[in-house]
């Protein structure tokens, strides 16, 4: 299919200037040879006659360095980055995608290539049935690309995916917003995988000196030496034991890099990252041999928002954790020791003591001067322009002692320096703990409670998190604190909890799905107001009551229990927000009041914002609503719901911008499943009672 522009009303004035750096975006599609997933059968390349073109909708991305093709029906994944220079991708590209028809075990295959995130459910979470919306992104600055959007129900968790190109830049910047929707904590693990070709020539560049090996860490204490164990230098894809796949978790990062280098095509993949945000480094790759007909014929680079991968934390209600990092491909240098968000440098002496140095650039910085220094006497200084499109490469004599290479700019300043050490400097020190984490008091239960819904699997509901609290609660009855986290528990289980999500889907299992939602909202109404007997001050006992409550159908006490919440103290903020969806009806003027002091106490919280402008729209104050609404179609611009509530701001404060508002929403609404579960969240930020179900 031809490319066809983005509407104007999206992109204007983004007409493609490619020699100058100006990001374009267009719509397209992409051809991928689509059939059957075997887990461990023949790969796709065996089965040829099974695969067959498949036209998916693509958005690209482009400047004078890079091509980026995102696909958003096929789980939200940048499919492709392309170097223009080097004329290579950046990541593995497989022509074949192998899909399921079932969301869970089979589900989610992982070899597609590109980058691929994985929120709420981690390790290859998401699946190819993952159909995310998405939306074009420009900033004043000139950056511009995509956002994609993906809401998993009926865990209630959102992702907001940033795809992003700068003028003049060859990074691909990646933004993460992973939202907790639900009035309650719920486990945070969301992990990024990225995949990357591999040839017995691929270098692992992981720049620790310890990682732990792959594996649950509830009850791990032990770390291994990276990259030399037993002799063997495992940063080598050719010296990966047979029969065995390498799974390391970095530990103790001495810069913040990670990536690879195939040296047989002298290119590789970079990431820079931000350790307090995304702090995870890990490496997964299978032994060789590495052959065409290969099912693995790639690897995986992953990071995540914990640092220890498998133990989640906590995301708490109606919060939102936000991450960046970006990527770009350094060749033409014949590897790297070093990168940062300027340029990756190599420094190395070879068996014969000559001296590599190269550098390629990030991005284009005119008037540097690559210095290389052996002790305190200068070897070579030479001025050079950093130009991602023309690596600096030099082959000096031997040299020894201790070398360095640093780039300056042209005010004079330090963009990027590597030191080549004449000895291994000493290992540092690391001692694990002699006691696992998650062994003592309400930890195993709230380690499970937190474990049990990160996992895309039949039959994980709440059960182990309920059953260690009941045990607890046993032990301590008196306790209104485990009531409250048992009631919570049973929340979550009766949410969760749906028939086509058991081991064996069916109408058995949708029999017992709705008979356990039921004896889940009794059990947690009885633990809760038990609570409150004992504590009448326990704001989340009276919001959770509420909750329970609704759910069973009993809105007045629910209100109640909502405006309880409220008076305790301190108060528990939630219930202004579920209190003002039921009084935008009645007292839209009450709702708007509620709806602010909801939005206070959770900035970041799309559903306070939502609320607020169906209050502020309710209560004819259709500007402020705009106002609102464009501050959140800017936080979160992949929402159908989102478009529409600021079309309807727009249209009823006389904006001209509502014709435009209302064409964008209805192309959201036209992609699948958007428009229904626009419906649904509507009526619910309304107070509305949901349709009654009418038969086929």
């Amino acid at each position: 299919m031809r490319p066809i522009v983005l509407a104007a009303l999206l992109l204007a004035g983004c007409a493609p200037h490619r020699t100058t750096g100006d990001v374009t975006l267009s719509e397209a599609t992409r051809t991928i040879r689509t059939g059957p997933f075997q887990l461990r059968g023949a790969s796709p390349q065996q089965r040829p006659h099974e695969f067959k073109p498949v036209r998916y909708p693509a958005v690209v991305i482009e400047n004078q360095f890079l091509r980026c093709t995102a696909l958003p029906t096929v789980g939200g994944r940048l499919y492709e980055v392309y170097n223009k220079a080097s004329k290579s991708p950046l990541f593995f590209v497989n022509p074949y995608l192998d899909t399921h028809p079932d969301d869970f075990e089979g589900g989610h295959p992982w070899n597609l290539g590109g980058v691929e995130v994985n929120f709420p459910y981690f390790h290859h979470g998401n699946t190819y049935n993952d159909r995310w919306q998405w939306a074009p992104v420009r900033r004043p600055d000139g950056t511009a690309g995509v956002a994609m959007a993906f809401t998993s129900r009926p865990s209630l968790q959102r992702t907001v995916f940033r795809v992003l190109l700068r003028p003049h830049d060859a990074r691909v910047h990646l933004e993460y917003r992973f939202e907790n929707l639900n009035p309650y904590s719920w486990g945070l693990a969301a992990w990024i995988d990225t995949m990357h070709p591999k040839t017995m020539d691929t270098e692992f560049i992981l720049p620790v000196p310890w990682v732990a090996t792959h594996g649950y860490n509830r009850n791990r204490t032990d770390l291994m030496p990276w990259p030399v164990r037993d002799g063997v230098d495992l940063s080598w894809q050719r010296n990966v034991p047979p029969k065995t796949s390498l799974s390391e978790f970095g530990f103790m990062p001495r810069a913040p890099f990670h990536g690879c280098y195939e040296h047989k095509t002298d290119r590789g993949a970079v990431r820079i990252f931000d350790p307090a945000t995304l702090p995870a480094m890990k490496l997964w790759t299978q032994a060789p041999p590495v052959t065409p007909d290969q099912y693995y014929t790639h690897f995986e680079i992953w990071t995540a928002t914990s640092a220890v991968m498998e133990d989640p934390g906590h995301q708490a209600e109606l919060s939102t954790h936000r991450a960046a990092d970006c990527w770009f491909q350094p060749w033409g240098i014949g590897g790297y020791v070093f990168a940062n968000a300027n340029a990756a440098l190599n420094l190395l002496r070879r068996p014969d003591g000559t001296l590599l140095a190269g550098i390629c650039a990030a991005r284009p910085v005119e008037g540097c001067v690559a210095l290389l220094r052996a002790g305190q006497d200068t070897i070579l200084r030479d001025p050079f322009h950093l130009d991602p499109a023309q690596p600096w490469r030099r082959e000096l004599p031997a040299r020894q002692g201790d070398v360095s290479l640093e780039v300056i700019g042209p005010d004079g300043a330090s963009l990027a320096s590597t030191d080549l050490r004449a000895n291994e400097p000493p290992r540092e020190r690391w001692d694990m703990p002699k006691k696992a984490r998650w062994q003592h008091g309400a930890n195993p239960a709230t380690y499970d409670e937190i474990y049990s819904t990160l996992w895309r699997r039949r039959g994980h509901f709440l059960d182990g998190a309920i059953r260690r609290f009941k045990e607890l609660l046993a032990k301590n009855p008196k306790s209104a604190g485990l009531k409250v986290d048992l009631a919570r528990c049973y929340l979550k289980d009766e949410q969760v909890r749906v028939g086509y999500a058991y081991r064996t889907p069916g109408p058995e299992a949708d029999a017992d799905a709705a008979r356990r939602r039921t004896d889940d909202l009794a059990q947690a109404v009885a633990l809760l107001r038990s609570a409150i007997e004992a504590e009448p001050a326990n704001a989340n006992a009276h919001l959770y009551l509420g909750l329970a409550l609704e759910r069973q159908g009993h809105v007045a006490e629910a209100i109640a229990s909502y405006r309880a919440a409220l008076e305790c103290k301190p108060p528990a903020p939630a219930a202004a927000l579920y209190l003002a969806r039921h009084r935008v009806q009645a007292d839209a003027k009450g709702a708007v009041a509620l709806a602010r002091a909801a939005a206070r106490a959770y900035p970041q919280s799309t559903r306070a914002r939502q609320i607020l402008i169906v209050a502020l729209t309710a209560a004819g104050r259709a500007q402020q609503a705009l106002e609102v609404a464009r501050e959140l179609v800017a936080i979160d611009p992949a929402s159908a719901l989102n478009a529409r509530l600021l079309a309807e701001a727009a249209r009823r404060a006389g904006d001209k911008v509502a014709a435009r508002w209302e064409a964008e929403s209805a192309r959201l609404d036209s992609l699948p499943d958007a428009r229904n579960e626009a419906d649904a969240d509507l009526r619910w930020l309304k107070g509305l009672p949901a349709p009654q179900a009418t038969s086929p």
